[in-house]
């Protein structure tokens, strides 16, 4: 889990009446009432004492929201646990924090944070009732920060103000927070403000008796669906964060407004279709159709009629004249789908069609122009299939103009989290679900699936989890069995240079012996369809 992955809606859940953090009860309260209480207390019982009370206040906040986030989630490192304590203020509106430096020393616990607070709620509480100030007065964000990093760091730390957004002339707040041995003497005169009762054995109380009830509500939960349960049993993702995919997406945006001839490779379910019609959006030919065809899914023969059309009795059946693929799309973008596995006769008659800008149908002798432009995809190695002569070299160099290689999904870790809540939400809006969320004790499922059938079977997993909820949540238990035992299916992961053909038909094997054989369960656990299973057994000689 990383800290950026947080969101709102799944880390608090929001019911009539009551908030919680996973069971710990949250409330909002109002910035200019907190400023109220803010002046009473500086005019009730003074300044200082007001800073001693307000301090504690913030460092059992900060306390608590790292063991909440320990509870909740498992962090990808030590870092990321540590920048959720800034994410989370953000999410709830305290404060949006830029980290300007980070060093963490575990041998010797040496630590240093120096941050910038922007639009601190406490420095425009303070204004709005006390005027500036000649010194820094976010006392309840420094105690925060240094009540979370002394729980995440198992040392002390505190956090120390040196300019306030509240101080004349400034604009934003500065702090800098180091382990209490760093800061030596300059740290003693703000100790006081810290002194309390054992806050840290506070928390560590209230995290266990959370965890306790959080899986009794969770048993009471999973009692009340199987009470409930009868007796009777396209994918978007041109927004990312991966760097390679977003290279991969400057590319097609850049060759986009032009007729080059594009050719996306990539796994199966990694989404090369939705990039195609993401490129024909972007072209010149946007307003005309995109057209798309399977070219493993279709025997030779129909095949050619598909794409070139036919004359009437060219064939037993062909009652009328038909349209092919390349006159259909006109104008517009053909899109050639599993090409690599098109038969070697019908790339010649392909061949011909793109050079000569026409096309002939079936049971036809009179050439038609085409005016379309062709994009094409496969998950196969045309390099290696061009060296055993099963593609044509000179057809590649004319569908390859630009080679576009799509990542899988286990390779865009980044991308998961923000993937599977666009999925989840449109698979809700699809079936008329209100409030679809997942639970966060899902993430890490999530994360340790190496999703072999990358986005189609992220999509497939999650609408069956959906469907078998009730709330509208979908809690780890709703998952599929596999997603809980990962490594019986995991992909290969050999460093060694490996022709991609190799890798897929050993995982694909792999896959079907964890099923004992069950070519319908292994086709859904790689995103694939039986037929395509079907015939890739085939070629590896597996029927």
């Amino acid at each position: 889990m990383r800290a950026e992955d947080l969101t709102l809606d799944e880390l608090v859940s929001f019911s009539d009446g009551q908030l919680s953090l996973h069971g710990r009860r949250l409330v909002i309260h109002s910035l200019h009432a907190f400023a109220h209480l803010r002046g009473d207390l500086v005019r009730s019982i003074g300044l200082e004492q007001t800073r001693r009370l307000l301090t504690r206040y913030g460092y059992y906040s900060g306390q608590a929201d790292a063991a909440a986030m320990k509870r909740v989630y498992n962090w990808d490192s030590l870092d990321e646990w540590l920048l959720a304590g800034p994410r989370v203020h953000a999410l709830v509106g305290v404060v949006r924090t830029h980290i300007r430096s980070m060093t963490w020393e575990p041998e010797t616990k040496r630590f240093e944070m120096e941050i910038t607070w922007r639009g601190s709620g406490e420095a425009e509480e303070h204004q709005l009732e006390l005027g500036s100030s000649e010194e820094p007065i976010c006392w309840m964000l420094t105690a925060y920060a240094s009540g979370y990093a002394s729980f995440c760091l198992g040392t002390p730390v505190y956090f120390i103000e040196s300019q306030c957004r509240c101080q004349p002339g400034c604009r934003v707040c500065r702090a800098t927070g180091r382990d209490e041995a760093s800061w030596g003497e300059a740290i003693t005169p703000h100790l006081p403000f810290y002194q309390s009762d054992d806050i840290i054995g506070k928390i560590q109380n209230l995290t266990g008796e959370l965890k306790r009830q959080q899986d009794e509500i969770d048993r009471q939960r999973r009692r009340l669906e199987r009470l409930r349960r009868p007796n009777a049993p396209g994918t978007p993702f041109i927004e990312t964060r991966n760097p390679a995919f977003q290279r991969i997406l400057d590319v097609a945006d850049r060759v986009a407004p032009y007729d080059t001839a594009i050719l996306i490779t990539g796994e199966s379910g990694t989404g090369k279709e939705v990039l195609a019609r993401h490129i024909h959006r972007q072209s010149r030919r946007a307003a005309a159709p995109f057209q798309a065809i399977n070219c493993g899914s279709l025997p030779e023969t129909l095949l050619e009629s598909e794409l070139f059309g036919h004359r009437a009795g060219a064939f037993t059946g062909a009652v009328h004249d038909r349209l092919g693929l390349f006159e259909q799309a006109s104008g517009g973008t053909l899109f050639l789908d599993e090409v690599g596995e098109m038969p070697p006769s019908m790339q010649v008659k392909l061949l011909r069609a793109l050079q000569e800008k026409e096309i002939i149908p079936v049971g036809g002798n009179k050439p038609r122009k085409i005016d379309i432009r062709v994009l094409s995809a496969t998950n196969r190695r045309l390099a290696t299939d061009i060296r055993t002569g099963k593609f044509r070299d000179d057809l590649f160099y004319r569908l390859a103009v630009v080679e576009l290689e799509l990542p899988p999904l286990r390779e865009r870790h980044e991308d998961l989290l923000p993937l599977a809540r666009l999925l989840l939400n449109e698979i809700a809006h699809r079936h008329s679900i209100a409030n679809p969320r997942l639970d966060p004790k899902c993430h890490d499922l999530l994360f340790a699936y190496p999703w072999p059938g990358n986005i189609r079977e992220l999509a497939n997993t999650l609408e069956r989890a959906l469907l078998l909820t009730r709330s509208g949540t979908i809690h780890p238990d709703h998952l599929p069995s596999h997603l809980h035992e990962p490594a019986t299916i995991a992909f290969p992961r050999s460093n060694e240079d490996r022709p991609l053909a190799d890798v897929e038909r050993d995982h694909i094997l792999t896959v079907l012996r964890s099923t004992d054989g069950n070519r319908r369960k292994a086709a859904r656990i790689l995103g694939i369809g039986e037929t395509t299973l079907w015939r890739r057994l085939r070629q590896y000689g597996e029927e």
